[in-house]
């Protein structure tokens, strides 16, 4: 272990050889948990009022050369069985569709994909909806074009328009049972405009230090439970260090358990933290989602 992470874990015992956790099944004293978490929050809470466990880059499986492109080892479909309500989709205009991409390394899925499982998912679990964050990558179109494909191709002619909840609001829950709300990081494809900060708060300084970063994170977290008004803080646990050959999965290593014992320790406060947008869920730290889960009260 390097100096740099025995300094940083000083106070943090890391989970020693966690399995991978493939599908979450309910826990035995408490409805929250897994498939349909969900289920058990009032129909008039508002996305913002909720604990959501989110993926960074979610459907990046593949890490291409040195690995530095992999954000994940559990896939779109049991991340949502496991509990993943918030994710982070990253498309690639090319040839007239959206090819899913980390930076240039294709992650052998396509957008159709993308909705077809997550579709699956509500159908099976209708209590249950899915914010998906859609933005451009490795592609530099016009914004219109890219538009036009998202909303011509997948919304009209691949029938996935009922599918998504297109408003410019954060809906109650019982509105969007069975749905995708769209947090939109392009024009003219309807969503909530990420960067409308009356509706939401970001924090994903993806280059910072990991010492820094983690500052970042808890300081988010302690502001989206202080917050008494109606916005969805979104935290980033998940960062680069602005690294020529980054190792994302050291630095989950660093942040997961931290993030967990931070959350384990309000818990029984049932705080408000927003989407929390973790690298690795499921393998590294993988009980953090359910301690997230659990503050959901």
């Amino acid at each position: 272990m390097s100096l740099r992470r025995r300094t940083f874990l000083t106070t943090a015992a890391l989970a020693g050889g966690a399995a991978l956790v493939g599908v979450a099944t309910a826990r035995a004293d408490t409805v929250r948990g897994g498939l349909d978490w969900m289920s058990a929050v009032p129909d008039g809470t508002t996305l913002d009022d909720m604990t959501i466990p989110g993926t960074h880059d979610t459907c990046a499986i593949i890490g291409g050369p040195f690995d530095t492109a992999k954000c994940q080892d559990i896939g779109l479909l049991d991340q949502l069985n496991l509990g993943i309500r918030f994710i982070d989709i990253r498309c690639r205009l090319y040839e007239g569709a959206f090819t899913i991409h980390h930076g240039p390394i294709y992650q052998e899925m396509n957008f159709t994909d993308v909705l077809s499982e997550t579709r699956t998912f509500l159908e099976a679990n209708p209590s249950e909806t899915v914010i998906m964050s859609v933005q451009q990558e490795y592609s530099e179109a016009p914004a219109e074009e890219w538009a036009a494909v998202f909303n011509d191709r997948y919304m009209r002619d691949e029938g996935f328009d009922s599918l998504l909840y297109r408003d410019n609001r954060l809906p109650g829950i019982g509105e969007v049972r069975g749905k995708m709300v769209l947090i939109a990081n392009q024009d003219h494809i309807g969503g909530i405009p990420a960067s409308n900060g009356d509706l939401l708060s970001y924090q994903n300084e993806w280059e910072a230090p990991v010492h820094e970063k983690w500052d970042l994170v808890r300081d988010h977290l302690d502001a989206a439970e202080a917050d008494t008004g109606t916005k969805l803080y979104v935290n980033y646990t998940s960062t680069t260090t602005g690294e020529t050959i980054p190792n994302p999965r050291n630095y989950a290593e660093d942040i997961n358990p931290v993030t967990k014992e931070h959350v384990d320790a309000a818990v029984d406060r049932h705080p408000k933290f927003g989407a929390v947008v973790m690298d690795f869920a499921g393998s590294v730290e993988p009980g953090l989602i359910d301690s997230l889960l659990a503050c959901n009260g």
